[in-house]
């Protein structure tokens, strides 16, 4: 009797450690998962127009003019990016210089090919350093 007892309480200890366990796991998991990752790819103007547009339940005439507002905006963003493009590039390759240099040989090898895969995304703006 005393060992179908023990076998009972053994069992519901077991199933209750693997709760616990479940339930510490997924309190770590989930708080380490990043609370809102931001979309891989960023929205295209028109998306951006079309959830204004029905946020605020523009009219026709209010979208097409929200449009030229985003097309002008666009215009100027661009003009802006190819002034200051070569300051960009002119720094960029500084400090690609500076990294090689401080770069044991077979790093160098790695770091070209490391610099490869980041310039090889489309152009834009320099993503933003938050943690910087």
């Amino acid at each position: 009797m005393r060992s179908k007892l023990s076998i009972a309480l053994l069992w519901i200890l077991v199933f209750l450690l693997g709760g616990v366990a479940g339930a510490v796991s997924d309190y770590l998991y989930r708080g380490k998962k990043p609370a809102a990752a931001a979309p891989a790819v960023p929205p295209k103007s028109q998306d951006i127009i079309d959830g204004i547009a029905r946020e605020l339940r523009l009219d026709n005439q209010q979208k097409e003019s929200l449009k030229a507002i985003f097309d002008q905006s666009g215009q100027r963003y661009r003009a802006l990016r190819q002034q200051y493009r070569p300051q960009w590039d002119t720094i960029r390759n500084d400090t690609d210089e500076q990294v090689r240099a401080m770069l044991h040989p077979d790093q160098k090898a790695l770091f070209e090919d490391l610099l490869k895969k980041v310039y090889s995304k489309p152009p834009g703006p320099p993503p933003s350093r938050k943690n910087n």
